[in-house]
């Protein structure tokens, strides 16, 4: 459940920034707005959020978010929207802005999906017992000295 509200919390942030650029100053439709809200958002959330954050830092996937975007605005408005306009300006402001949302969101989704995920997978290893080395079992297959010598 948690993993739903952040993309929901993701996909207003996305949605509210491209509709106030595009929409407002650009005259896209918010056909197309919301269109791209829904790539980028859930795109840069499978990248940025739960792959790069957990495993580098807040400022790499931020850098990350900032380059999808950029990336993603400039190709929808160049090659799907067909706009008249500087497609990488705008795509940079909205970047930018996006950005700027992301440094407060990956608090939240660090907080609240990666930690509860640690937690989860440490109460599964206090469950089996693997907090007690010496209570983990290894398995293999014990070699019979005897055996060796029944084949010389």
């Amino acid at each position: 459940m948690n993993y739903v509200k952040a993309l929901l919390i993701k996909l207003f942030i996305c949605t509210a920034v491209i509709w106030f650029i595009l929409g407002l100053f650009y005259s896209v439709s918010f056909g197309h707005v919301l269109m791209l809200s829904i790539i980028i958002s859930v795109a840069s959330f499978v990248l940025g959020d739960l792959f790069i954050l957990p495993r580098i830092d807040n400022w790499a996937a931020v850098i990350a978010d900032f380059v999808f975007v950029v990336g993603a605005v400039w190709f929808y408005s160049a090659y799907v929207i067909l706009v008249n306009f500087s497609p990488l300006s705008a795509a940079g402001m909205i970047a930018l802005i996006i950005a700027f949302g992301e440094l407060f969101f990956h608090r939240y989704v660090d907080k609240h999906i990666v930690h509860v995920d640690k937690r989860v997978a440490d109460n599964e290893d206090d469950y089996i017992g693997l907090e007690h080395p010496e209570l983990r079992t290894e398995f293999a297959r014990d070699i019979d000295p005897s055996e060796d010598e029944r084949k010389e």
